[in-house]
Parts: C-alpha cells; sequence; structure tokens
C-alpha cells in the first residue's frame, strides 16, 4: 500500500501506477483526517489494479459519440471496406446505449442488448457480428484513451451460433435464381458463381484491377476481408459480363455502381431475398453462392490449395469443408489397386510367354 504525508496543509498520496511513483492531492487537513486520506488512497490503488484511475482526469465520451470517430476512422484512415457494416452495428447498439458514457457500459448491458436483440428476431450469428464491432470499437477507445478497464463485450462473451449450416445452390436452382433475379443484378451473381468472390469485393470492384490481357481481376489488400492481396482468374462468362457493364459504366471508377454506396448492398440483397421466394428456393443466403463455389471445386476433385487459393483464405484448414475426406481417400486407394493390378497385368505376361 501506499503512504499519506502533509505537504504545507495539504493530505498527499503516494502510490505505485504501471511501475512508476506518482502523488495527488487528497485534501486540506482542516477538512478530511489522516484516517479520511488513508481511505482516499486506498480506493485510488483499488482502480489502478483495475486500470481505471485515468478516467477520474480524462474525458469520457458517450458511446454514439465516440462511435462517429470510430467509424470515420475505420473509413478514412484504416480504409476498411465494412465500415458501412461496421456503422449499422453501432446504430443498433446506440439504439440501447447510445447516451451512456463507455466507461458506463458493463457487461450486465451487454446482456441486455443481447436478449434485446434476440427478442426483436435478430439471430445469433448476425448478434455476434455486431458485437465484434463493438468490442473493436472499445478496444479502440482503450488504444486512444477514452477508455480505460476491461472491454464489457470481453467480460460478457459472444453469443453461442447454431446456425452456421451452410447452403449449396444446385444447377437446377441456380437456373431458377438466374431466371427470377431482376436483370441489373444478374450479373453480380453470375460473377460470384463463377470466382466466389465475397459480395463486398464484387460490388466495390474498380475498373483499374481489372487486367483484360491477364485475364485477372487484381483485388488489392484494402479491398479483401483478409487484407491480403489477391487474383481472380477471368473466365469466359466473367470476361462476357466486364464487357457488358464497360458498355453501361459511362466512364464510373466502379464496375457496378456510380460511387461506393452501401444502398446498392441494401437493393441487391432485397432483390435476392424477393428472387428465391420466386424461385422456391429456400434458406438461401449471397454468401452461400461462395459456398456453392467451393462445394463445387471439391466435387470436382480441384486441389484443396488451389480452392483456397481462389477463395482467399489465409488457411487451408478453412477450406476442408468443402472437401470430403471419404471420397479423397476412396480414389487414393483406388490410384493405389490401380498400380497393383499394372504389376498384375505384367506378371501374367511373363508367365504367359514362358
Amino acid at each position: 500500500m501506499g503512504s499519506v504525508f502533509l505537504r504545507g496543509s495539504a493530505w498527499v498520496g503516494e502510490y505505485r501506477d504501471r511501475g512508476k511513483i506518482k502523488r495527488k492531492a487528497l485534501g486540506n487537513k482542516r477538512i478530511i483526517t489522516k484516517t479520511m486520506a488513508r481511505e482516499m488512497l486506498k480506493k485510488i490503488e483499488q482502480q489502478v489494479k483495475l486500470g481505471q484511475y485515468d478516467m477520474l482526469d480524462a474525458e469520457i465520451p458517450t458511446f454514439k459519440e465516440f462511435s462517429k470517430d470510430y467509424v470515420e476512422y475505420q473509413k478514412d484512415v484504416k480504409r476498411i471496406r465494412s465500415h458501412n457494416q461496421s456503422r449499422v452495428a453501432v446504430n443498433y447498439f446506440s439504439a440501447y446505449f447510445g447516451d451512456n458514457k463507455l466507461s458506463t457500459i458493463t457487461a450486465e448491458d451487454i446482456d441486455i442488448y443481447k436478449q434485446g436483440r434476440l427478442d426483436k428476431g435478430a439471430k445469433p450469428g448476425t448478434i455476434k457480428r455486431e458485437l465484434n464491432v463493438i468490442k473493436n470499437l472499445f478496444n479502440r477507445a482503450k488504444r486512444w484513451k477514452k477508455f480505460f478497464g476491461e472491454n464489457p463485450v470481453s467480460q460478457s462473451g459472444m453469443p453461442e451460433v447454431h446456425d452456421q449450416k451452410e447452403r449449396v445452390l444446385s444447377m437446377e436452382e441456380e437456373k431458377r435464381l438466374i431466371e427470377a433475379i431482376p436483370e441489373e443484378f444478374k450479373g453480380i451473381i453470375l460473377i460470384a458463381l463463377n470466382t466466389g468472390m465475397r459480395l463486398g469485393e464484387i460490388l466495390g470492384l474498380k475498373w483499374k484491377w481489372v487486367d483484360s490481357e491477364e485475364s485477372l481481376i487484381n483485388l488489392p489488400q484494402t479491398h479483401t476481408k483478409t487484407k491480403k492481396s489477391r487474383k481472380v482468374p477471368i473466365n469466359p462468362t466473367v470476361r462476357r459480363i466486364l464487357l457488358e457493364r464497360k458498355l453501361k459504366s459511362g466512364g464510373s471508377e466502379f464496375v457496378f455502381q456510380g460511387e461506393a454506396s452501401y444502398s446498392l448492398r441494401g437493393k441487391l440483397q432485397r432483390s435476392f431475398k424477393e428472387a428465391c421466394k420466386r424461385a422456391e428456393i429456400t434458406d438461401l443466403r449471397f454468401h452461400d453462392l461462395r459456398h456453392t463455389v467451393g462445394t463445387r471445386l471439391g466435387e470436382e476433385g480441384v486441389p484443396i490449395q488451389t480452392i483456397s487459393k481462389l477463395l482467399g483464405h489465409t488457411s487451408t484448414k478453412m477450406t476442408e469443408r468443402y472437401v470430403h475426406p471419404e471420397e479423397s481417400v476412396k480414389k487414393a486407394t483406388d490410384i493405389l489397386a490401380n498400380f497393383s493390378e499394372s504389376l498384375t497385368d505384367k506378371s501374367t505376361d511373363i508367365k504367359d510367354s514362358e
């Protein structure tokens, strides 16, 4: 424990904070006793242990105030392409605790938020994605000295997600989907099914990344989820779509929109949902088109490393879901059988010649 001593007419508390000795005036000796000063110092040391003491001298913003800075930072400084999704997540959270200072939001508040979103029909996976944004926001606030102490999202924990079943589109369903989707979105659907690109990668695609001579789409690291650049081959279907879009681009730098706009994503997702309903396709999300690509390639025997590279996975472990081990093992033993049969045939030929 630190010490309390008089300096002139004031009690001063001396304590350690992250290895450094600090002193703080606790009050005039005519107003507080030494015992009271010791109690004040004790509380300060408790806050130091919790990493919260600096909050006393800091200006802590409300969640709504800081979230504006956070989203702008993602957009303008980090240039994170998913900043609009972050904006949506913080808006949902602001509806509950927007006027609360960051320092007053607790793990119990996070629990209330989770239950409230569930009651309104949000799926656990959706809530988990929203909370990942809120968790990162608190971590950023801590780095900027706008928040101190434990991250309430980390303390509360993430909801369990059991709705991660992946849907694969059949060829017949694909035909019905293409027929049902509005003409303006057909190209987006077909590019997704021919490249495995994510929706955000397609909507934000710029002409300067399209290399027609090399038949490649060069996605920069600022435009991929993994923050790693990726080369996506252009097959004949994709080439045809790009040529059609070029004629309609009107000089825009974007392939599918006049400007990078979140409204196009919303319009597409609504049209996608309505098209699935008309085509009598159930439980299909746009992201499932990416799963469809991986599954189709896996079923055709494309090496897992190749699928992983095309989809931009950071590890082949993420790609393993598209490859069925039983089939691979069977193919492997069939190959070995070919060697044995070949050897047997040669032995038979030798005996016959004798």
